[in-house]
């Protein structure tokens, strides 16, 4: 557990800092995401992380973002083969402003700054799922409630 403490701020914590600097950088969203998500391996460390990141999955939506977005640059496409999977070239800029005219002639977002987000669901905020992901872990994994 010291350790996850340790790396969330000598590693996650930076990381995700240079992404708020850089808030359209799909870099940036890539490398957030992967520190984020190998969290994981120091909440389970001496086991192996595999059953800590499936429950993680399945108890925080934003942790699931950031491990669908880390393996899609790790692998190219994360997700199951048999199912709808996630790209790498999903993972794309929100420019500041944008406009769905079609449906609602406004802007869809409010923060002027614009992101990154996923081609097939622009709902998502990537920067805000990696904050989300880590406030989880933190929360989550103090109280070890991921470990069984």
């Amino acid at each position: 557990m010291e350790d996850m403490v340790l790396y969330l701020e000598d590693i996650v914590t930076p990381t995700i800092k240079d992404f708020e600097a850089n808030p359209t950088s799909v870099r940036h969203a890539f490398l957030a995401c992967v520190a984020t998500f190998r969290a994981i391996d120091y909440l389970a460390y001496p086991d192996k992380s595999a059953n800590v990141r499936q429950r993680a999955r399945e108890a925080s939506p934003a942790f699931a973002t950031v491990d669908l977005v880390a393996h899609a640059f790790k692998h190219v496409a994360s997700g199951n083969p048999n199912k709808k999977r996630l790209k790498a070239g999903e993972v794309v800029v929100r420019r500041p402003a944008e406009f769905d005219t079609a449906e609602w002639d406004m802007s869809r977002w409010d923060d002027g700054a614009g992101g990154v987000t996923i081609d097939t669901d622009r709902e998502v905020d990537v920067l805000a799922a990696v904050k989300e992901a880590v406030h989880f872990l933190r929360t989550k994994g103090r109280g070890r409630g991921l470990l069984t």
